[in-house]
C-alpha cells in the first residue's frame, strides 16, 4: 500500500529533472499524476508513458505556467477526467546565467514570471478544487541561492525568493481550508545546473565543477509533503541540498 494511494498530483515543469522524478515518485507511491511542461512533448510523453508502466493513470500536458489561460485549461482537464486535486507541485522553472549587469529586462519579466506569478497561477486555479474536498498539499520549490545568495542568478534567487514569502503566506491563508503549503529547496544534478556550471568556469575556469545528488535523491522529501505524514506541518522551507546551505 502506498503513501499516496488514490491520491491526484499535478507537477508543473515534469517532463526533466526534479519534476520527473517527482511524478515517477509519487506514482510509485499509489497516485495518478498529471504533468505539465513548456515545450518538450517527447519528454512529457515518455514520463506519460513511465507512469502509466507503474499501473496509474498518466495525462502530460504542454503549459506555459506563466500564461494563467494555459494553467486552467489544464487544471480544468485534470478536474473533468479525474474529478479533483489533491496535489500540486510548483516546479516549473528556467535557467539562463549572466552576470547581474548583464541581465536584460526581458529576461527579468521572463524568470520571474515562470518562477513566481508560474506558482501563483498554478496555487490559485487548484484551490477552488482542494477547498471543495476540504484538503490539498501544495509544494513550492525554492533554490539555496534564494537562502544564500550565489553568482550569475540574480533573477532566479529574486523569483525564488519571493517563491520563499509566498509559501509562507498561503500556508497562513490556507491553512482554515486544511491545505498545507510547504516550500523545498533541492539540489541535484539537471540540465539548470549544468547550464550554472558551464557559466561559473567560464568565469573561473579553475572552480571545478561540484558533485550534485541525481534528481531522485530529492523526490523523497516530496512524497513527504504530499504524504498523510505532512498533515500538521505547514509554511516551511526544507533544504534538501546535502548541506549546501548550512
Amino acid at each position: 500500500m502506498g503513501r499516496l494511494d488514490g491520491r491526484i498530483a499535478l507537477v508543473t515543469g515534469g517532463g526533466r529533472g526534479i519534476g520527473r522524478a517527482v511524478a515517477l515518485a509519487f506514482a510509485r507511491e499509489g497516485a495518478d499524476v498529471a504533468v505539465a511542461g513548456a515545450r518538450d512533448r517527447a519528454a512529457l510523453h515518455e514520463v506519460e508513458q513511465a507512469i502509466a508502466s507503474l499501473g496509474r493513470r498518466a495525462l502530460a500536458d504542454t503549459v506555459d505556467v506563466a500564461r494563467r489561460e494555459g494553467v486552467d485549461r489544464l487544471v480544468k482537464r485534470v478536474i473533468e477526467d479525474w474529478g479533483r486535486i489533491d496535489i500540486l507541485v510548483n516546479n516549473a522553472g528556467i535557467l539562463h546565467p549572466a552576470p547581474l549587469e548583464e541581465i536584460s529586462g526581458e529576461q527579468w519579466d521572463t524568470t520571474i514570471a515562470v518562477h513566481l506569478t508560474g506558482t501563483f497561477n498554478c496555487t490559485q486555479a487548484v484551490l477552488p478544487a482542494m477547498k471543495r474536498e476540504g484538503r490539498g498539499k501544495i509544494i513550492n520549490v525554492a533554490a539555496p541561492s534564494a537562502l544564500r545568495g550565489a553568482s550569475g542568478v540574480a533573477d532566479y534567487a529574486a523569483a525564488k525568493g519571493g517563491i520563499i514569502a509566498f509559501t509562507r503566506n498561503a500556508a497562513i491563508e490556507l491553512r482554515p481550508h486544511n491545505i498545507q503549503v510547504n516550500c523545498i529547496s533541492p539540489v541535484a544534478e539537471t540540465r539548470m545546473t549544468d547550464a550554472l556550471d558551464t557559466f561559473r568556469l567560464r568565469q573561473s575556469p579553475d572552480a571545478g565543477r561540484p558533485r550534485r545528488p541525481p534528481p531522485d535523491a530529492v523526490a523523497p522529501a516530496f512524497v513527504f509533503f504530499a504524504s498523510g505524514d505532512s498533515d500538521y506541518i505547514t509554511g516551511q522551507i526544507l533544504a534538501v541540498d546535502g548541506g549546501f546551505t548550512v
